[in-house]
């Protein structure tokens, strides 16, 4: 069993930095469908689902089978654009 120092959970801290809706629509317009798989190598998992189901509720992705498998809208690019 690993028990966390001050140090380790500072370290948790910066590299868990807040997940923004322009960073996964970037991820989505980089990676395309491997978006979600590119922003858990920094990101808790739940965060990520969150960053996605925020964009398409703010009509900025649409997905067809599951929320991480978007694509970006028109108004999706005009936001990274923006």
């Amino acid at each position: 069993m690993r028990l966390w120092g001050q140090g380790d959970l500072l370290e948790e801290i910066v590299s868990h930095s807040e997940l923004t809706t322009d960073m996964v629509l970037a991820a989505i317009r980089d990676h395309e469908f491997a978006a979600y798989d590119v922003l858990v190598r920094d990101h808790p998992s739940e965060a990520v689902i969150a960053g996605f189901t925020a964009a398409a509720r703010s009509g900025f992705t649409t997905f067809g089978v599951a929320v991480h498998l978007a694509s970006l809208t028109d108004k999706g690019r005009k936001q990274l654009n923006s």
